[in-house]
């Protein structure tokens, strides 16, 4: 069933910390319609950045027509932050929500594909190809996933291939990452949100696995491409909060999952374990610190997988 074209709102969250040029740039790429008719209301939540990078955000998200900023005086995390805004009684259960994270770039029509797409009902939680690398040398980040319970890994499909290997048309997935979900506010709010307690990363695996349980179909729509900084708001390589929260989280979803300890201290979990941990020694700068962080994470996620 396809729904009036001019129904409800769609709402996009955004949660930012730090970044404030980045989130700037995202948030004024947005039209104020989309060509379906929706009213777009952006919501910006500030998770308890630095004094100048707030002012900054502030000053530049003033006087946008349609955006709304709140803030954070404690940093909530991602998916935390994400439930504050959609709790809002402004958004009713029939308007979409769209999670975007604020080093991704809006391209030519992907919006409108996405809303297109989901108004159509085939699935319940959309997702465009991703893609990063510059303009000459562009590579798909997301096009699909599926998620290996034996090694507890979650495997991004095409990841590195080129953007014309990508299908065609929208298809069915196991796996929908956070960087840029669209849905219903009744779907995301039916799920239960993101798991409060992740803090960061494992949260969209968490998601993408109950909705599944729930019987929402997730969809990835090639033709809607919208391209992503990888690593944007932490620099070059990855951080020591990656690797603490990584590793941690991998293991609270295993509990979350009941998949045991053992299974992580054996065969294909193990070596899946072993190997966020081997990462962090390949870093070219802070290697200590981050092996000593992916090892903490380690450990904390055993405790909370007892």
């Amino acid at each position: 069933m396809t729904r009036p074209s001019n129904y409800g709102q769609l709402h996009v969250l955004c949660v930012h910390f730090n970044t404030p040029d980045i989130t700037l740039r995202l948030v004024e790429g947005f039209p104020r319609r989309t060509q379906a008719g929706r009213e777009i209301v952006i919501r910006v939540l500030d998770n308890c950045s630095t004094g100048e990078n707030f002012a900054t955000l502030k000053q530049g998200l003033d006087g946008l027509p349609g955006v709304i900023l709140e803030r954070s005086t404690v940093n909530l995390g991602f998916g935390k932050g994400i439930n504050l805004l959609a709790k809002s009684n402004a958004i009713l259960d029939d308007d979409i929500i769209w999670i975007v994270n604020p080093d991704t770039r809006l391209t030519l029509n992907c919006l409108d594909i996405l809303e297109t797409e989901l108004d159509l009902d085939t699935f319940a939680i959309i997702s465009p190809l991703i893609y990063s690398g510059d303009e000459a040398d562009p590579w798909i980040w997301y096009c699909g996933g599926s998620l290996d319970v034996d090694a507890l890994r979650v495997q991004h499909d095409y990841y590195g291939r080129a953007l014309a290997e990508a299908p065609r048309s929208a298809f069915e997935t196991e796996f929908v990452t956070g960087a840029a979900p669209m849905m219903r506010a009744s779907t995301f709010r039916g799920i239960g949100g993101f798991p409060p307690e992740y803090f960061l990363y494992w949260e969209d695996t968490r998601l993408s696995w109950e909705a599944r349980k729930l019987g929402y179909k997730l969809g990835v729509v090639p033709s809607a491409a919208l391209w992503h900084a990888v690593g944007a708001s932490s620099g070059a390589s990855q951080s020591g909060t990656f690797y603490y929260w990584f590793a941690r989280n991998r293991f609270r979803f295993a509990a979350d999952i009941g998949v045991t300890r053992r299974q992580l201290a054996f065969g294909r979990g193990a070596y899946e374990s072993l190997r966020v941990v081997a990462k962090a020694l390949k870093e070219r700068e802070g290697r200590l610190s981050k092996l000593r962080a992916a090892v903490r994470g380690t450990l904390a996620g055993l405790d909370d997988n007892a």
